[in-house]
């Protein structure tokens, strides 16, 4: 026992008081833990009094862990490149495909014209069509180079048909997926009705890129007017069915939307 200056009585430090190595190695863990939950870092458990001060000086903001809902979350729009590869697929067995296309001339020629073809599951034509018709709206001309298609399919006894055009409007018109028409009804509804005559039918949508036979058809009409059966077709046009056979795709510059651009 010591007097210290005080006069307060101290016990003399003995080799008791001193920790032991578990509880050296206790109170190391739980501090390696503590600054783990804090910064999620291992941190100096004695840091030089210049990192503290810089520390105090510059607070650290941790980020959340990211997890799945916040790399893309379902109100996001999906992640689109700029650029696509379109491409020309032929249809299932069983089934025949007839992409179309009308075009209406902006030169004041007051030209329209509709074209189109119906190829089975090996890419070959089995029927073509390239025609003039009457000047009228782009979606007009394009209902009728549909319905064109449509009669001259069942005339060739096609069962199962998938129909194919890069008019996005019509597409959804006759999908079901859109009320908005840029034809008339009378015309809509014989277009469904030409679909009912078919034991399958279905109606996509294809960029113009895949449907460059459809689109070269219709612009010959004036030069090439006809109706062939087989692969009796133009040079220009056989380039691009041969092309479709092959799988060859062609790029597309996707439009980047007003709300993207903002």
């Amino acid at each position: 026992m010591l007097i210290n200056t005080h006069g307060l009585r101290t016990r003399k430090a003995s080799d008791s008081d001193t920790p032991s190595e578990e509880v050296r190695a206790t109170i190391f863990l739980r501090r390696s833990i503590m600054a783990y939950l804090l910064l999620q870092q291992p941190v100096p458990l004695h840091p030089p009094p210049s990192l503290c001060s810089s520390v105090l000086r510059h607070p650290i903001h941790r980020q959340p862990p990211l997890c799945p809902s916040s790399v893309l979350s379902s109100s996001s729009p999906s992640f689109q490149p700029n650029r696509v590869m379109v491409r020309w697929t032929p249809p299932r067995a069983g089934y025949f495909k007839l992409n179309f296309d009308g075009s209406v001339y902006r030169d004041g020629s007051g030209r329209a014209s509709i074209g189109g073809a119906i190829r089975g599951p090996d890419g070959r034509v089995v029927l073509a069509f390239a025609e003039t018709t009457e000047h009228s709206t782009v979606g007009v001309v394009e209902a009728r180079a549909l319905i064109r298609g449509l009669r001259l399919a069942l005339a060739c006894s096609v069962k199962r048909l998938v129909v194919e055009g890069d008019d996005l409007v019509l597409v959804q018109l006759l999908r079901g997926e859109e009320t908005q028409t840029r034809i008339p009804a009378a015309m809509r509804d014989e277009i469904l009705g030409l679909l009912g005559r078919f034991a399958g039918s279905e109606v996509r949508h294809i960029y113009r890129e895949g449907n460059q036979v459809a689109h070269v058809l219709c612009r010959q009409a004036y030069e090439y007017p006809g109706v062939w059966a087989g692969g009796l077709v133009s040079p220009a046009v056989k380039e691009k069915v041969d092309e479709d056979r092959r799988g060859v795709a062609h790029e597309r510059l996707r439009k980047r939307q007003a709300s993207q651009l903002g």
